[in-house]
């Protein structure tokens, strides 16, 4: 298993869902955090708990939708003279929910322009240049792990904008993995399931505890990792160290 015990990871979207499982899964390996969200404020609990379990946590502010505020993210974190070790892409938003919520027309030829381009900027533009942004640090320092969260929802036409966005993140994570074979630098992507989350809406069926630990395996194996697209439901229950031992195994 791979020692991540002070390397620094920045969470998006962590203040709460899957990013606050996944930074404080990270925390409990030892793991300092950067974590991110649209208000500091948000992030209160998360880094308390974090604080608590020994780690340094960093908190950011940004808004995804505005176009520049992934490079503005990234200066903030320069200016702290701290390096991205580890990233993950958790952040998104699925305006199916919103739009649900408002008692709007769900249906894939009512969307209107704004909402196609504010899923896309949050959901493909900021992760695929956070990757990149990261990534040359990484290989200069010969560690590095970015892992995106995706999804399996296929056919639901009522989430069209999403389901798009999430094969767009795919693709982006076979083609940056490809240009960092045979190094410890790993790019994968992890699906967390249908989890219990504002995003997942009602009916949803996994826990959001149940991502844990998938999501740490593509950080914490020490090879395999890279290109691949794991399922955090194949090892909920399961301990980290079981965990990997079934993923190095498949």
């Amino acid at each position: 298993m791979k020692n991540i015990n002070g390397k620094w990871a920045l969470v998006t979207g962590a203040s709460r869902g899957i990013g606050a499982e996944t930074a404080l899964a990270l925390a409990k390996q030892g793991c300092n955090l950067l974590l991110h969200s649209r208000r500091t404020e948000s992030l209160c609990a998360v880094k308390e708990k974090a604080e608590a379990l020994g780690v340094e946590v960093k908190t950011f502010a940004a808004d995804f939708a505005v176009p520049g505020a992934a490079d503005a993210l990234l200066e903030q974190i320069a200016q702290t003279g701290t390096p991205v070790d580890i990233l993950v892409n958790n952040a998104a938003v699925n305006l199916s929910v919103d739009r649900e919520l408002a008692g709007l027309s769900n249906a894939y030829y009512d969307w209107p322009e704004e909402d196609h381009i504010r899923t896309l900027q949050v959901n493909v533009v900021v992760p695929t240049l956070l990757a990149c942004r990261v990534l040359p640090g990484m290989l200069e320092r010969g560690f590095g792990r970015i892992v995106s969260l995706t999804t399996s929802l296929r056919g639901a036409t009522d989430h069209l904008a999403y389901s798009v966005t999430k094969a767009a993140v795919d693709k982006m994570t076979t083609d940056l993995a490809s240009a960092v074979q045979g190094q410890d630098v790993a790019v994968s992507a992890v699906d967390p399931g249908w989890c219990q989350t504002y995003l997942g809406g009602e009916g949803a069926t996994c826990a959001v505890e149940d991502t844990q630990p998938g999501v740490l395996v593509p950080i914490c194996m020490e090879s395999g990792a890279n290109g691949r697209i794991f399922r955090a439901q194949a090892y909920a229950g399961m301990t980290l160290e079981a965990a990997l031992e079934k993923a190095n195994a498949e």
